[in-house]
C-alpha cells in the first residue's frame, strides 16, 4: 500500500516531476487563441502551507531548489512557485492550472477525501480563475465530463494508488477516456515502487495498446531518485513518472532538455524520457 495523499508530499521530486511536465502542456496548449479545458480528478487540498504539520512529518519538501534554478523550459512553473513561496505556500495542481489558464479556458477540480475537498474549496477562493469542483470519485468524474464541451484540454490523473486496483484503474479510465475523447490529452503521474513493477507495466501495455494513431503519441516521464534496490519494503517511493497520451508538438524536446537540470538539481540518480 502506498497511500500517496498529496498534503504529506507537496513539493517533494513527484510534485516536481508532475508539475513541470503539466506546464509544459499547458504552455502548449496556449499557443492557440482556442480556449481549452482542464480537468484535475485528484485535485488535492490546492494551496499547502510549507509549515504544515503534515508536511513538516515527511520532510520532502524541495521545490524551492527548483524555484531558484533557472531551468528555462519550466519557467512558468518556477516563477508560479516563487510566487507563492513568498506567502510560506506551495501551489499543487489545481493552483498552477489556474495561474497558467487563461480566461476563455475552463478549469474542473474532483476531490473526495473530507478535509482535503474543504481545503480546495477555500484555496479557491484564492485562484485567478475560479474552477469547477466536484465533491466525486475522481475516475467517474472523468469519465462523466469527457468529451468536455471544447474538444481541446487535458485530462490530470493523479490518485493516492492505495491499493493494486488504482493501476487497474486508471489504465481502465484512460482507455474509456481516449475512445471519448480521441483529441483530449492524458497526464498520468504514477509512483516508481519496486513491489508495483507489474502492475505498473501492465498498467502501460494496457493505456500503450488503446492507442487511435499509428505513431508513438505517449510521452513516458520517469525521474529515479534511488535505486530500486535501495526501497524494496512496501510503500518505499524511489521514484516517479509521467505518462502523457496524445502528447503536443515539440513537448517530448522540451522535456529532454529540462530533465537533466532538474535531475541535478535535486541530486537524482537518474531520469529517461521515452515514447510510446
Amino acid at each position: 500500500m502506498l497511500s500517496y495523499i498529496h498534503a504529506y508530499h507537496a513539493g517533494n521530486h513527484a510534485d516536481i516531476i508532475k508539475h513541470a511536465a503539466l506546464s509544459l502542456v499547458i504552455e502548449a496548449l496556449k499557443k492557440k487563441d482556442k480556449p481549452f479545458t482542464i480537468i484535475d480528478t485528484h485535485a488535492g487540498s490546492g494551496i499547502y502551507r510549507i509549515d504544515d504539520e503534515r508536511l513538516r512529518k515527511t520532510n520532502e519538501f524541495v521545490a524551492g531548489a527548483i524555484a531558484d534554478a533557472g531551468i528555462p523550459e519550466i519557467k512558468s512553473y518556477a516563477d508560479t512557485a516563487r510566487k507563492y513561496a513568498e506567502s510560506g505556500e506551495y501551489p499543487g495542481s489545481p493552483a498552477l492550472e489556474s495561474e497558467l489558464m487563461r480566461d476563455c479556458d475552463e478549469l474542473i477540480l474532483s476531490e473526495l477525501h473530507p478535509r482535503a475537498i474543504e481545503e480546495l474549496r477555500a484555496a479557491a477562493e484564492r485562484f485567478p480563475h475560479k474552477p469547477r469542483i466536484h465533491f466525486r470519485d475522481g475516475y467517474e468524474t472523468a469519465i462523466a465530463l469527457t468529451p468536455p464541451k471544447t474538444k481541446r484540454g487535458i485530462c490530470v490523473i493523479d490518485p493516492s494508488y492505495e491499493d493494486a486496483g488504482d493501476f487497474e484503474k486508471c489504465a481502465e479510465t484512460i482507455v474509456k477516456i481516449r475512445k471519448r475523447w480521441p483529441a483530449g490529452i492524458i497526464a498520468l503521474w504514477y509512483p516508481l515502487v519496486a513491489h508495483r513493477i507489474m502492475e505498473i507495466s501492465m498498467m502501460k501495455e494496457r493505456i500503450r495498446a488503446a492507442s487511435q494513431k499509428g505513431e508513438p503519441d505517449i510521452l513516458d516521464v520517469q525521474l529515479e531518485m534511488r535505486s530500486p534496490a535501495e526501497m524494496t519494503g512496501l510503500a518505499s517511493l524511489y521514484g516517479s513518472g509521467m505518462f502523457i497520451v496524445n502528447f503536443p508538438y515539440t513537448i517530448d524536446e522540451k522535456i529532454s532538455a529540462a530533465m537533466p537540470k532538474i535531475a541535478e538539481t535535486l541530486s537524482a540518480r537518474s531520469w529517461s524520457v521515452d515514447t510510446l
